[in-house]
């Protein structure tokens, strides 16, 4: 696999990728017993399937159509016949000696060379006759023959019908017994098919979630970085839509896909005992099906996969919309996103119908060849049948095996889509597996009591490789003091902190915390240290406690104190369940204010060591920033403190200031020194002053 963003999904790869197959079996290999259980269950249903048809010929020729044929050859022929089966009724003697009767069923289940010998020796009539008492005979139809009436089966309307279920009380018998059988098996096949899918879909789903969870912590372990080259509407089509094309490759194409073989495998084997001749007729269509099966694969290969690109497309558009809606709706801008969405789902639903037109065409070809085969059959079967060398439960059960062979291998092609759809869905999750997070813990790294001192020793850094952000930084901060940074928009500030809590890697220099290399700590150890409170305030869509708890194994008296030191408890109570409120999505129900407020005491009740201020006040109202000023105070307290602000009215009491610019820090000092220095800080300071008086 290789490391990409996913700008744009590319067309292409196999139809079968034995790497991607094994990988994806190492999560189906946890619950192989199920799957071994299933397949129990398949092979139940697949030799129920087999056997139906060949009982409806046993019920035809023994029963329904017991028919004979009169056969004339040398007396010692005839002899050798009658006394190779004196009880079976299949070979029985009339008057003359040279001449017998043949149940056509018996010719059936003949050895090849045997009955190729009795055509040899003798001639066997065309006509086939019903055999009836000598004592039943009414003198409309038929003969006498050696106490037996035979009668044309084609003047069998001519017998009385209470002749007929007289005499054929025992045909009538064998037939319920036949018929209680058939139900037996379909009531077996049944349950073995319940039972297959049941088991197939709970491992199927075991697997998947298998899949789904790996992936999703995955996903949480991948660096920043990531994030930034690829959109979240295509992150989630990965764990969505992709995940269930996998789940429906395994439910519908891995344990089906071996009964389809048994039974194409079947089939054409008792096709083949039934008649070689037949079976050679029938099969002779395969070239056809095969050459449109070529065909098919290669027009639906880029198909499938056109579909998988603009459904990622559809997401992440829809994605984007929906997240920035407000946007959207201030700008008037909602005709030209229906627009752009419009263009992206008109691609979707091209490529849907390209697909569709493919197998649309491909499926009745299919059809129409199996067509073919049957048709095929009648013509040389029928023609078998009144030559006498077939029976007519023999023709219906080869018709009934050549449509069963055909509908497995329809069924491969519908299977076909779903393995196009599951390869391209398992080479872009694989994709995201593979993909490496940029920020990982060393071999060596071991957790310690962290203090809080800070220090920054040269640091170069950069997201690209043409543009450094930062240049030569060094600062250093005690355990428990607090600095703050100053500069313009993109100066690098933002760019500090993220380092520190190790979104991204030094490109040279080293950050040390407590004297140690942060890339000589753990990750989960660097960052249990460090809370953030950060200008756009993120709500989750759990309760105001669960939001402040974020985890934590808190009280509700903690959870409250926590509230009460930045004064969110106030606005907190007057909602609907105070505490127990439900949050809507983003927190979109509270003001910028209030959602500010319930960080602040998110940050506080996780008391970490470093405590860091991302232009938190920047988007709180003057009254509500004098309110949470006090809470401040108390945060930072005993805590290494590091404050990024606009407003210089925050910061003006930090033990130290650095102000930067263009990736580099010009100044640094309390607020008083740098007043004094009259530099870059005091302009600044002068410029919010004349602001804040003139308004």
């Amino acid at each position: 696999m290789r490391n990409n963003s996913f700008a744009e999904d590319e067309v292409g790869g196999k139809l079968y990728d034995r790497t991607l197959v094994r990988r994806l079996l190492r999560y189906v290999k946890p619950h192989r017993k199920l799957i071994f259980l299933a397949m129990f269950f398949m092979i139940i249903t697949a030799c129920v399937e087999l056997l139906i048809p060949y009982l409806t010929k046993q019920g035809i020729d023994n029963y329904l159509a017991k028919l004979y044929q009169i056969y004339t050859a040398p007396a010692d022929v005839c002899y050798e016949l009658v006394a190779a089966s004196p009880d079976s009724l299949d070979f029985m003697p009339l008057a003359v000696d040279t001449t017998i009767l043949v149940r056509k069923a018996a010719l059936d289940r003949m050895d090849p060379a045997g009955r190729v010998q009795m055509e040899r020796d003798g001639e066997l009539s065309r006509e086939t006759y019903y055999l009836f008492p000598g004592d039943r005979f009414n003198g409309e139809t038929g003969s006498i023959m050696n106490g037996h009436w035979l009668v044309p089966e084609r003047e069998l309307s001519k017998v009385p019908l209470s002749v007929i279920m007289d005499v054929r009380g025992g045909d009538i018998a064998g037939i319920s017994r036949l018929a209680f059988i058939l139900g037996a098996l379909i009531i077996l096949s049944l349950a073995a098919g319940y039972g297959h899918v049941m088991t197939l879909v709970v491992a199927g789903q075991r697997s998947m979630y298998d899949v789904r969870t790996e992936l999703f912590r995955h996903i949480q372990d991948l660096s920043l970085k990531f994030y930034s080259q690829n959109p979240i509407g295509r992150l989630v089509t990965r764990v969505t839509n992709d995940i269930e094309a996998l789940n429906e490759m395994f439910t519908a194409v891995l344990v089906d896909l071996i009964k389809d073989v048994l039974l194409i495998i079947g089939t054409a084997i008792i096709l083949f005992i039934l008649n070689v001749k037949l079976a050679l007729i029938s099969l002779a269509v395969t070239p056809i099906f095969i050459l449109v099966t070529v065909i098919f694969r290669v027009k639906a290969r880029g198909a499938y996969r056109e579909v998988r690109k603009f459904l990622a497309k559809l997401n992440s558009r829809l994605s984007e919309d929906l997240s920035g809606i407000k946007i959207v709706q201030v700008f008037r801008q909602e005709r030209r996103r229906r627009e752009e969405y419009r263009e992206t789902n008109v691609s979707y639903f091209s490529a849907n119908m390209k697909q569709l037109i493919i197998f649309g065409i491909f499926r009745p070809l299919i059809e129409v060849t199996a067509s073919i085969g049957v048709a095929l059959v009648l013509i040389y079967g029928g023609g078998s049948v009144l030559s006498g060398a077939l029976t007519i439960g023999a023709l219906v059960a080869f018709i009934s095996y050549v449509r069963q062979m055909f509908q497995p291998l329809s069924d491969i092609s519908q299977k076909y889509n779903i393995m196009q759809s599951a390869m391209a869905a398992a080479e872009r999750i694989f994709t995201i597996l593979d993909t490496k997070p940029d920020i990982t813990d060393s071999p060596t790294t071991d957790g310690i009591d962290l203090t809080g001192g800070i220090e920054f020793e040269d640091v170069d850094f950069s997201y690209d490789k043409d543009n450094k952000v930062l240049c030569n930084v060094s600062f250093a901060v005690e355990p428990g003091r607090s600095v703050a940074l100053v500069g313009p928009t993109g100066a690098g500030k933002t760019s500090i902190i993220s380092l520190l809590c190790r979104f991204y890697d030094v490109d040279s220099g080293r950050i040390l915390l407590d004297g140690r290399d942060i890339r000589e700590l753990p990750v989960r150890n660097l960052r249990d240290s460090i809370s953030i409170v950060l200008q756009d305030a993120f709500i989750f869509s759990r309760t105001i406690e669960d939001n402040i708890r974020l985890g934590l194994d808190l009280t509700r008296e903690q959870v409250r104190l926590a509230a009460d030191m930045v004064q969110a408890t106030p606005f907190i109570e007057k909602l609907p369940q105070g505490f127990d409120t439900v949050m809507a999505e983003r927190g979109a129900t509270l003001s910028t204010g209030q959602k500010q407020l319930i960080c602040f005491a998110r940050a506080l009740a996780h008391d970490p060591r470093i405590l860091v201020l991302d232009e938190a006040t920047s988007n709180v109202d003057p009254a509500t920033e004098m309110l949470i000023q006090n809470a401040i105070g108390v945060l930072m307290q005993n805590r290494t403190s590091i404050v990024v602000a606009h407003r210089l009215s925050t910061i003006q009491k930090a033990d130290q200031i650095l102000v930067i610019d263009g990736g580099r820090i010009l100044e640094r000092g309390n607020h008083q020194e740098l007043l004094a220095r009259r530099g870059i800080y005091y302009n600044l300071y002068l410029l919010q002053y004349s602001q804040s008086n003139d308004a």
